[in-house]
């Protein structure tokens, strides 16, 4: 039996932008709803937002959470803004918990805060964004700071001048393509389980799964459960093993292991392919479910295709197990996924 409880939270875009506010719900019982990632509303690359971009937050930020901004920059790109406020998406004196300028014409990223009137001192550091290359950005909530990664690398902790509490509205602007803005996730305990919600992950549906392996991380897995307990699908990462099975000491290699678990016995193992996932690196895994087979993708990148041994539509369960920090967990159509 599964059981979890979730909370996420929405955004509200103001008119700056096209959409409404996403709410989550919350499950009882032995199956429940994930612990999800709210996506307001995801582009596809050939779409954008509006520039300024202004939104609220319909709940406040809780420790743990993560804003998630996907975009370009183009050739003639100066610089960028993300900004968190307290009570208005604008500068009209209101505090600013966190200023993030990804300025190309320095080749610094300032970190700042304005409180009570009055910017405090910057803190830089080198821009790792090229001109006209996408870019992934992300700010995790804890009680003490912001932790910020560009590209699935952490390049920053800022500490808290002004309490997490106060932050209700976020605002981007400057010389910037965006095209993808989430919020959500929590701290989550690992090993973790849950049920999934609804009718399970029945083709037709993609699970996401944002984590960062540890800076040991020897290996983990994720195993996609039947009602009766077998495993459908075993996901497993190893990094002190070549895909061939024997031990490796270089830092990094390793082999992914895709397994079934089916009355009581493993069936073959497959292990074809590089291990894409990386120590201290976060990765975005979505498992779409087909009607023939498990699609596999790591960052947006095809990796694999794991030709179903059980009925697809009886999957009810989720493990995920090891060496790894997990932030987030989402269940989306497969058709929301691809874009």
């Amino acid at each position: 039996m599964f059981r979890s409880r979730s909370k996420s939270v929405a955004i509200s875009k103001s008119s700056d932008g096209k959409g409404g506010t996403v709410k989550a719900g919350r499950g009882h019982g032995s199956t429940v709803r994930l612990p999800v990632y709210l996506r307001e509303q995801i582009m596809a690359d050939s779409k954008a937002y509006n520039i300024p971009y202004r939104s609220k937050l319909t709940e406040r930020i809780e420790p743990g959470q993560t804003l998630i901004i996907r975009g370009k920059t183009i050739d003639e790109s100066k610089r960028f803004n993300i900004n968190l406020h307290k009570d208005s998406p604008d500068f009209s004196g209101n505090d600013v918990p966190l200023h993030l300028s990804i300025r190309f014409d320095e080749g610094k990223i300032v970190y700042n805060a304005y409180t009570k009137g009055t910017w405090g001192k910057e803190e830089r550091a080198k821009n790792p964004i090229k001109k006209g290359e996408a870019f992934d950005i992300r700010i995790r909530a804890h009680d003490s700071k912001f932790q910020v990664s560009i590209n699935h690398k952490e390049v920053k902790n800022f500490e808290h001048r002004i309490p997490l509490n106060s932050v209700s509205h976020l605002s981007i602007d400057g010389d910037v393509v965006l095209n993808h803005v989430q919020w959500g996730g929590k701290y989550y305990p690992v090993p973790y389980e849950s049920g999934i919600a609804a009718d399970g992950l029945v083709p037709g549906k993609t699970l996401v799964v944002y984590g960062t392996p540890e800076k040991k991380a020897k290996k983990f897995n994720i195993n996609l459960l039947k009602k009766n307990g077998d495993i459908a699908l075993h996901f497993n990462p190893r990094f002190d093993e070549k895909a061939n099975g024997f031990m490796c000491a270089k830092p990094t290699p390793g082999s992914v292991v895709r397994n079934s678990l089916v009355n009581g016995e493993w069936g073959n193992e497959e292990r074809e392919g590089k291990n894409p996932f990386e120590r201290l690196t976060a990765f975005d895994l979505e498992i779409r479910n087909e009607e023939f087979a498990f699609q596999i993708f790591v960052n947006g990148e095809r990796f694999a295709s794991y030709a179903h041994r059980v009925d697809p539509h009886d999957i009810a369960g989720l493990q995920i197990q090891g060496d790894l920090e997990l932030t987030g967990i989402q269940v989306v159509n497969n058709q929301v996924a691809q874009e």
